[in-house]
């Protein structure tokens, strides 16, 4: 529940008893609701919209389909005609009007976040079920439409962080640059849900053209990234590994004078162990060398320009990448395991691939010019197969009848839900525009919802 304790704008205690059935029809957007307002229980019509001057704007003073809503729900606190009255229906019935935005347990934005990234399983788009009624071949064109604006999305992204990078230093297109977005949101992609905004901010603080001119080994690496980390701080085991990690940190922040972070910022807790920070952090070390030393960035660009399976050979890519001894039989400091340690699987270089590389290839053939780059960039994205499912794509599937089985249709799905189907716009979506004539508002409805 996203809210609590609700009143009307005149301080009555609202308790919605039954929300009652959607509307799709012309009226109210609920029907046969049930409300308690003070110690009295009304049955009725609920209305919602996002500020108080919508009753007025949408015309429903006078609206007999309006007659029986008994309580509006707004979520916006705005001027409207009239002042501070509040709408009237048949026989001058004042509606109680509640303003959602007050009473709300968390910010917006967090709300947001958190009904994306875990949709209900009772979640139901706006167009459901009847949207079975429109042909296959049109909700796949409109997929693909919005699977582009989900590639341009995550390229936007990036391209706003290396505006970033290219300002502080003056220079345009550095390959240096490229580098860097590279490494650090491929670093926010091997935090998967739990580390994903801590390895972020890990990365930021990692300068990789010192590391490149110190021609740090990959032991130096290791101890300045699990320094830099907070990582190393009150372990408790004794190795020769942890002793010398511990000893090499000591002379290199002396000399790259990181900022560090805290340990507790970490979390451990309900991962699986091939997920640990330690040992994703092991392969960023790796990462990192390969792509200072090796040519990684030029590399992944290969894998389009030149090989005959480019899905093959970028997974490889990254698979292929081989962490230091330690933490080949290592999930944490100074707990051995006896079966060897797979750092990286396949399905995380997938969301790798899909999250970081296609956007950051297809920004990089943009801005270079590079036509044949770009058309196989954009090949590879409508013709790649993608098993891969989470509660987004599974609900959007079942719901709008459609199989996803490319990278760009599990992209689309999940900008669609994203993008429009959480945030009610549907006057938007080409799906919506066949379903519905009359203005609802679904986004509000889900925090209401939810």
């Amino acid at each position: 529940m996203y809210y609590k304790g609700l009143k009307t704008t005149d301080g009555r205690e609202v308790e919605i008893l039954d929300y009652g059935i959607v509307n799709k029809d012309s009226g109210a957007d609920y029907k046969n609701a049930r409300i308690k307002i003070e110690n009295s229980v009304f049955s009725g019509d609920i209305e919602i919209h996002r500020s108080l001057r919508d009753w007025f704007l949408h015309n429903h003073k006078g609206d007999g389909k309006y007659n029986k809503v008994i309580l509006q729900v707004v979520f916006w606190d705005e001027d409207f005609p009239g002042g501070t009255s509040l709408p009237v229906v048949m026989k001058s019935r004042e509606i109680p009007t509640v303003i959602l935005s007050e009473f709300l347990t968390k910010s917006i934005h967090d709300i947001w976040k958190e009904i994306i990234n875990n949709p209900s399983k009772d979640f139901k788009l706006p167009c459901f079920p009847g949207n079975e009624k429109i042909d296959s071949a049109q909700k796949k064109e409109w997929l693909r439409n919005v699977s582009m604006k989900r590639l341009n999305y995550h390229s936007v992204r990036l391209n706003q962080r290396l505006e970033f990078l290219e300002e502080i230093d003056g220079s345009k297109r550095k390959k240096c640059n490229w580098e860097r977005i590279f490494f650090e949101y491929t670093l926010e992609a091997l935090g998967y849900s739990k580390n994903k905004e801590q390895f972020l901010k890990f990365a930021g603080k990692i300068e990789l053209e010192k590391i490149r001119k110190a021609k740090l080994n990959i032991g130096e690496i290791e101890s300045l990234f699990f320094g830099t980390a907070g990582l190393l701080s009150n372990l408790k085991y004794k190795d020769d590994y942890i002793e010398q990690l511990k000893e090499n940190w000591e002379k290199i922040k002396e000399k790259f004078k990181p900022e560090t972070m805290n340990k507790a910022e970490w979390n451990f807790f309900r991962l699986r162990p091939q997920n640990f920070p330690t040992t994703r952090m092991a392969y960023a070390v790796s990462l990192c060398r390969e792509m200072l030393f090796s040519g990684f960035f030029r590399r992944a660009v290969f894998c389009f320009e030149k090989s005959k399976n480019t899905n093959k050979d970028l997974t490889d890519l990254f698979l292929n990448l081989q962490v230091s001894e330690y933490w080949r039989n290592h999930y944490v400091f100074g707990k051995k395991v006896n079966s060897g340690i797979k750092s990286i699987g396949a399905d995380r270089v997938h969301e790798i691939n899909t999250n970081v590389v296609l956007p950051l290839m297809y920004l990089y053939s943009g801005l270079f010019d590079k036509s044949d780059l770009r058309e196989k960039v954009t090949d590879y994205y409508f013709s790649v197969k993608d098993k891969s499912e989470n509660e987004i794509t599974r609900v959007m599937q079942k719901q709008l009848g459609i199989k996803a089985s490319s990278i760009s249709e599990s992209q689309g799905l999940i900008h669609l839900h994203n993008f429009y189907c959480v945030k009610g716009k549907c006057d938007d979506c080409s799906i919506g525009k066949q379903m519905f004539k009359k203005e609802s508002n679904p986004g509000v409805l889900k925090i209401i919802l939810y």
